[in-house]
């Protein structure tokens, strides 16, 4: 991280992260992250800071130490290119009008927020049990590369947290850590990389990895379920499949049929998993649709393809088997909750049905993210609602498939109140 202004272009900065880590059994690593500290709190803890690592490392008095008296989520701190760092050292450039002066400046709230925007935590519900609070430390290059390194080496495994700033970070928070510590931004990268290996999702370490350095050129990776997800900048590219692709031509053609409901669980949960942690940690999902992509190919080649394939936009995918004559109106929307007790709902099988109960059409509904079961739901109730037509919701608590056509279909009698809320 590197000044650009000649007249200071010796100056160079490295990060520190104090590490709060909560109980998680105790609600307040369940709740709402605490709110930032007004600036007299920010400044006192900044203090307890700066002596904590003055007692680690030799020539941080040469040094000015920057940080907001606030805990983020490590979601908001390991993002491509590490934008929240960057926005203190922002604000860090903005005090250099009469040059580098050592010392440390600690940024406050004003009626709960920080004047920048950037700058402010998302507190959301869960956060914890992880929240880290980064500082910036700035001073003359060769002095920054060396302690670098040495944080580098030693502050994860020597960096101790004094009594003084741990009973700041209690008063000033409100919370009652189960340990504090010292890291850099590559150890939290790799203490998420443990994290997500432990989670049996390897290769989304790897995704997460090239994203956040923001390293060169594209990174394609084959998960543990075989889905092919190909990082292009900040968006993903990942080709999906419906239960009948997916049994018929993907990954599940080789499964026999009563193995396929929990194959296709396997599937689905994994490509919500690596959807929803590369949203959180600042990277978008592009799915495709009818996309083959050849994993054996180089990243550039599957760059140019994924990018002229087919995107799938909003939060849910509607596949038609049959398609409605438009002369016919529907009188009946039969809907089947395709449910695994692993995943929860996978899709809604919809089958539109006449006057008479003839079929006019035969639809299936897939979420492509969270938001898309809500979605879907409002969409076939106003879809009944604007035709005048009855809805009839089947609950079978299980995938409904023929299990020789490797296909969906619609349950033909089952509970129409669900038994778990999805």
């Amino acid at each position: 991280m590197e000044y650009l202004n000649p007249k200071l272009a010796d100056l160079q900065s490295c990060v520190a992260v104090l590490v709060v880590e909560l109980d998680p059994q105790r609600p307040e690593s369940r709740g709402r992250p605490p709110a930032p500290l007004d600036r007299p709190h920010a400044e006192a803890l900044a203090r307890h800071i700066a002596g904590d690592l003055s007692g680690l490392y030799s020539g941080l008095e040469n040094m000015a130490l920057i940080l907001t008296g606030a805990l983020y989520d490590q979601t908001e701190v390991l993002r491509p290119g590490f934008p929240l760092t960057r926005a203190l050292e922002d604000v860090f450039r903005g005090t250099l009008g009469q040059g580098f002066q050592p010392g440390v400046i600690a940024l406050g709230t004003e009626s709960g927020r920080f004047p920048v925007a950037a700058l402010n935590p998302a507190r959301l519900p869960g956060s914890g049990p992880l929240l880290l609070l980064p500082c910036c430390l700035i001073g003359r290059r060769l002095a920054v590369s060396t302690l670098t390194t040495n944080m580098e080496h030693s502050l994860l495994d020597s960096g101790t947290v004094s009594e003084e700033t741990a009973q700041r970070v209690r008063e000033g928070f409100g919370v009652e850590p189960v340990n504090l510590s010292y890291a850099t931004l590559n150890d939290l990268v790799a203490l998420l990389r443990v994290q997500l290996e432990n989670a049996g999702v390897a290769a989304l370490a790897d995704l997460l990895e090239h994203g956040i350095y923001r390293r060169p050129g594209p990174k394609a990776v084959l998960s543990e379920q075989e889905q092919l997800f190909l990082l292009d900048g900040d968006t993903v590219h990942t080709p999906f499949a419906t239960f009948d692709d997916w049994a018929q031509f993907g990954a599940g053609r080789e499964l026999l049929g009563n193995e396929l409901a929990d194959g296709y669980a396997a599937w689905s949960q994994e490509f919500r998993q690596y959807g929803m942690t590369l949203l959180a940690y600042g990277l978008s999902l592009r799915p495709l649709i009818g996309a083959l992509l050849d994993p054996a190919s180089d990243p550039e080649t599957l760059v140019t393809q994924a990018r002229a394939a087919t995107a799938l936009a909003g939060d849910y995918l509607v596949e038609t088997v049959q398609a409605a004559s438009r002369e016919t109106p529907e009188r009946m929307l039969e809907i089947t909750n395709q449910f695994h007790p692993e995943v929860g709902t996978l899709a809604y099988t919809v089958q539109a049905l006449d006057d008479e109960g003839h079929v006019l059409s035969l639809e299936h509904h897939y979420p492509l993210r969270p938001a898309g079961l809500n979605t879907i739901i409002d969409q076939l109730i106003s879809r009944s609602d604007d035709f005048g037509a009855k809805r009839r919701g089947l609950h079978p608590q299980r995938l409904v498939y023929s299990p020789t056509e490797r296909c969906l279909e619609p349950a033909e009698d089952a509970p129409e109140t669900p038994a778990t809320r999805h």
